[in-house]
């Protein structure tokens, strides 16, 4: 799947840039800029290469060793040079979250969508139709939750024929939670009305396991494992009855506990011909807090990802100036909620760097912590005996890499030297 990655021209819009800079994101590679000989205006993030190979590779092999297949969810990044990447690493497809997302996928050239969602709304459904009909290579799925859900698509489909059913996953749901079936008796009813459907054809089950958080692990674990065993119930009866099209698919696995999914899917695979996707879209980028601490759990629990040796790499910094050090204890750095995200927690200080020819990130560890974000500007507390001074450069993780991405128009890869080598664009 050939991935279109548009090139424009960089101005004033992008922030980072150089003031007097001329060209185009090929134009980066070779600029020798470097984040620690001041060459950005910062704030500006960064991944790190090294990184983003070293956890496309972990997933390739973790799919390769169970058997599975992953479409990342690219609401993460939506950035088409790292779905290229994801893509070449052995990514069956990209999920997305929204029509709009589809819209997106598709002027990137990408031919194999998974929607997560329910694809709901006149405009939303005749897009997806003419897509389909115009290419007969689109390979288009989406879910339902509802006999609502069914009634709308069988009418939008009326109105815009596709020229072919229109593949669909019943999604399964939790009291309390999200979206999809709260009843097992009411999801099979559905499955039922799909197969005699002339518009929609049912291709599998699913759900989205990560809703599940804010408890005890072993707790968790449990509601998680009775979700997907429901799933696989539902699958086999529906298997067993004729109501699939094509070969089952079952889907699960967000970003933490994809390794649950792989192992109760997998056991199922061995009774009935069932496909197995995740749907992990943030393994590429990782973190250094929230999916850091579940990944390292992970990795605890699971033997196929202990046996892959290192774990996932956070690849995504955001790097600023220290402006002001009002008081011994009191920091006050040049980036904010306009620069980096706080949704799950606030950003980690990772490391800082005095400007000049020797300059050489040092760890700040746990004694540096951010208290507060402005738009513009990060409270750290810090200890009295603490290095940083105006002027200084910083480094700080983020938690869930979501709500960071969205702030950037583009980000700036950097080997481990912090040289620019590249970078790629997103488009929320």
């Amino acid at each position: 799947m050939a991935i279109n990655v548009p090139r424009d021209h960089l101005d004033w819009r992008i922030k980072g840039l150089p003031a007097a800079w001329h060209g185009n994101e090929a134009d980066l590679a070779s600029a020798g800029l470097s984040v620690l000989n001041e060459d950005l205006m910062l704030p500006a993030a960064v991944l790190h290469r090294s990184a983003l190979q070293h956890n496309s590779r972990w997933m390739q092999r973790f799919t390769e060793l169970t058997g599975t297949k992953i479409a990342p969810h690219g609401k993460t990044t939506m950035s088409p040079e790292l779905f290229a990447m994801q893509i070449a690493d052995g990514a069956w497809g990209i999920t997305a979250a929204t029509a709009g997302h589809v819209r997106a996928y598709r002027a990137f050239g990408i031919s194999r969508i998974f929607m997560a969602n329910q694809l709901v709304g006149r405009e939303n459904i005749a897009y997806v139709a003419g897509e389909l009909r115009a290419d007969p290579g689109f390979d288009f799925y989406c879910l339902v939750d509802s006999m609502r859900a069914i009634d709308l698509l069988e009418a939008g489909l009326a109105a815009s024929p596709p020229g072919r059913r229109l593949q669909v996953l019943i999604e399964l749901g939790l009291p309390g939670g999200r979206t999809g079936f709260r009843d097992d008796a009411e999801a099979l009813a559905a499955a039922e009305r799909i197969a005699a459907s002339s518009q929609i054809c049912l291709r599998g089950i699913e759900a989205f396991e990560g809703i599940i958080q804010g408890l005890e692990a072993a707790e968790r674990d449990a509601k998680v494992d009775a979700l997907l065993q429901r799933i696989v119930r539902l699958a086999e009866h529906c298997h067993d009855t004729g109501l699939f099209s094509g070969e089952p698919i079952l889907s699960a696995g967000g970003s933490s506990l994809f390794d649950r999914v792989a192992e109760r899917f997998g056991a199922a695979r061995q009774e009935r011909p069932f496909f197995v996707l995740l749907r992990s879209g943030c393994y590429l980028v990782h973190d250094s807090h929230f999916y850091k601490q579940l990944i390292e759990q992970l990795e605890v629990r699971s033997p196929i990802a202990a046996s892959l040796g290192e774990g996932l790499r956070p690849a995504l910094e955001v790097w600023a100036y220290v402006h002001s050090r009002p008081e011994p204890t009191r920091v006050i750095a040049g980036l904010g909620k306009r620069d980096i995200g706080e949704d799950v927690a606030r950003p980690t200080p990772l490391a800082w760097a005095r400007p000049g020819p020797d300059a050489t990130p040092r760890p700040l560890g746990e004694t540096h912590r951010a208290s507060r974000l402005d738009d513009q500007h990060a409270y750290l507390d810090v200890p009295a005996n603490s290095p940083l001074e105006p002027g200084d450069l910083i480094s700080f993780g983020i938690s869930h890499p979501c709500t960071t991405f969205d702030k950037w128009k583009l980000l700036y890869i950097v080997d481990d030297q912090l040289h620019v080598t590249g970078s790629v664009r997103t488009y929320f």
